[in-house]
């Protein structure tokens, strides 16, 4: 499909007042609030390279091709996109940014915007937009590129993306280090082990539910991973070990990570700043939950909770993954995926404020791209 096709069905739709569905490879479709929209616009098929520059690191490519694509494409010369969000790598380019999805890789390289340069799109009206370009630098303004990033479609349909591309390192290896059972011992180490001097490209601390889910054995364990040239990783490597025992995974456990909550139904996002979480981190850890995966970006200070199913009766005023509906909103909390019924409850919407108002009315006034994905 190509922009114009795209642009003429979102024309059409607003003619008739038809509000539209967008999807890409549909990994996303049990995600987010309900969309009140009975037409689907897929961009499954709208693939393909546009440009590559590798003297200049740039990547321009139609929203619908997949980060397996663009792995495969930019390692024949040994560059890569440093994007890993949680899910599949058959994930498409425009879905990973259109919901802003990060993986632990983000702590060292940045979120999707950062790595996003140029962004076209087609908004509610069916007119083509352009921001950002197809450099690195480009000239100060108002940055389409961020805005439209995390807006789940509901802006406009992206059709095109440039991106900034890194080399890839020369060494690329995998570690782990199993945290002891106690909360104490667990914090006391964890502390130490965080203010030590080393750049991971990933740090992931995963409770034991987690490590087992992952075949990491059965406690809590700090997943690591380093890349770049043979000294600095020996040198890191070294660091790292003066602290604790050090063990070699396979470099694939970061993928094996991505997909852990696939199929769970629920997910929960938990922002703080990195010093609560690393004073936390030990209770959080060793705290048993049942049904619950956890894992913690300490440099992000991120809490990833994925919520399976409870085989229990639910207390009063608690949905079916537990998730309490009478617990005022916190903006620290963001809820990723939940049953449909449930979002209501916990999460009415997030666009209801003046500003956000504004801008879906300036570009989309008919309400015809992804109506109700992140509430009314």
């Amino acid at each position: 499909m190509s922009t114009e096709a795209v642009a003429a069905a979102v024309r059409e739709s607003s003619a008739t007042r038809v509000p539209l569905r967008i999807s890409g490879r549909s990994n996303w479709l049990t995600a987010g609030r309900p969309v009140r929209a009975s037409k689907n616009l897929s961009l499954r098929d709208d693939t393909g390279v546009v440009s590559y520059v590798p003297g200049d690191l740039t990547l321009t490519v139609r929203a619908g091709t997949t980060l397996a694509e663009i792995e495969r494409v930019t390692r024949e010369h040994d560059q890569w996109l440093p994007l890993d969000p949680f899910g599949s790598s058959d994930g498409t380019i425009g879905a990973t940014i259109a919901t802003a999805s990060a993986g632990p890789l983000a702590s060292s390289f940045g979120l999707p915007r950062d790595l996003l340069l140029g962004v076209e799109f087609v908004n509610g009206r069916g007119e083509v937009v352009r921001g950002g370009g197809k450099v690195v630098k480009n000239v100060a303004g108002f940055d389409l590129s961020r805005l439209v990033t995390g807006s789940w479609g509901t802006l406009g349909v992206i059709t095109e993306v440039t991106l900034r591309l890194y080399a890839r390192p020369k060494v690329d290896r995998s570690f782990v280090i199993r945290l002891a059972g106690s909360e104490r011992e667990s914090k006391t180490f964890l502390r130490a082990f965080l203010a030590a001097s080393f750049s991971p490209y990933a740090l992931e601390l995963l409770s034991a539910s987690a490590a087992l889910a992952l075949g990491l054995g059965e406690q809590a364990v700090c997943l690591m991973r380093f890349g770049g040239n043979l000294a600095a990783v020996d040198a890191q490597l070294t660091a790292v070990s003066q602290t604790a025992r050090v063990e070699e995974v396979e470099t694939p456990v970061w993928e094996a990570l991505r997909i852990l909550e696939r199929g769970s139904g629920c997910v929960i996002r938990v922002s703080g700043l990195p010093e609560e979480f690393r004073s936390a981190s030990g209770s959080i850890l060793t705290d048993p939950q049942s049904g619950v995966l956890n894992y913690i970006d300490p440099a992000r200070g991120i809490l990833r909770l994925v919520v399976r199913a409870m085989d229990e009766s639910e207390e009063p005023g608690e949905s079916q993954f537990g998730i309490s509906t009478n617990t005022p909103p916190d903006e620290r909390v963001v809820y990723e995926t939940l049953p449909a019924e449930v979002w209501p409850e916990v999460s009415p919407s997030v666009v209801s404020d003046r500003l956000s108002q504004g801008v879906k009315k300036a570009y989309d006034p008919h309400n015809i791209l992804n109506p109700g994905i992140l509430g009314d």
